[in-house]
């Protein structure tokens, strides 16, 4: 996970943490005024960030999908009992069971 992932990652609870409080009126203030400009302000910081968060984290763009697609092959590779050809598996690690041994 790299840093921008964990910093949205962290905005988008802030966020949603912040509306559910703004939802039950616990931080409410004494001024109908800056309650408005506080709510108004939230309301615009959750799209903005979910915005963000979603954008950045899904794959709206073919070389996104590409790389997703590259990341799903190399962890089922990994896995035991993988069925398939090991496209980019470590070479220098053993091979699998069921795999062929050089001589």
């Amino acid at each position: 996970m790299n840093t921008g992932t964990i910093i949205r990652t962290i905005l988008v609870i802030a966020t949603s943490l912040n509306t559910a409080l703004m939802a039950t009126d616990v931080t409410g203030f004494s001024s109908p005024t800056l309650d408005f400009i506080y709510k108004v302000a939230s309301v615009v910081l959750n799209f903005i960030i979910v915005f963000c968060a979603t954008y950045y984290n899904n794959d709206y763009t073919e070389e996104a999908a590409i790389g997703t697609g590259i990341t799903r092959q190399m962890k089922d590779e990994k896995k035991n009992g993988y069925v398939g050809e090991v496209m980019y598996a470590d070479l220098d690690e053993e091979p699998q069971e069921g795999g062929e041994e050089d001589e």
